[in-house]
């Protein structure tokens, strides 16, 4: 997650976040997947639409141009790289890696996030 996250910094995941406010685009969440805490950023909420093409990645139409350098070598990683137009379900967001190598596992692998599996929100 580099430069956002950097290696031998502290940074508190703060678990109260879901209570007091919904998720944004850009946000740095903590999750469970398969009894694993991962870090990703937001990138498209409920009901939003992605796709990744062309090494771009729109959300509702746009692209999405945060600023955030991906140098993924391989953006059609994983089983979910969204090559067509999805839809994230009710209750779920969809995260992606910021600056790491193509094969970071993220909601191009696993799918859109549960959002009863988010941990934590970074600050």
């Amino acid at each position: 997650m580099e430069p956002a996250i950097a290696d031998g910094h502290l940074y508190f995941s703060n678990q109260l976040a879901p209570y007091l406010r919904e998720y944004r685009i850009g946000d740095i969440i903590t999750f469970t997947h398969e009894d694993r805490l991962w870090i990703s950023r937001v990138v498209a909420l409920e009901n939003d639409t992605i796709e990744i093409k062309e090494n771009e990645i729109l959300v509702n139409d746009a692209i999405m141009n945060n600023g955030i350098s991906r140098n993924w070598d391989r953006w059609d990683y994983g089983t979910y790289a969204i090559k067509t137009t999805f839809t994230v379900p009710a209750n779920h967001v969809y995260v992606l890696s910021d600056n790491l190598s193509a094969h970071h596992d993220d909601s191009r692998v696993f799918g859109p996030i549960n959002k009863s599996k988010i941990a934590g929100l970074i600050w």
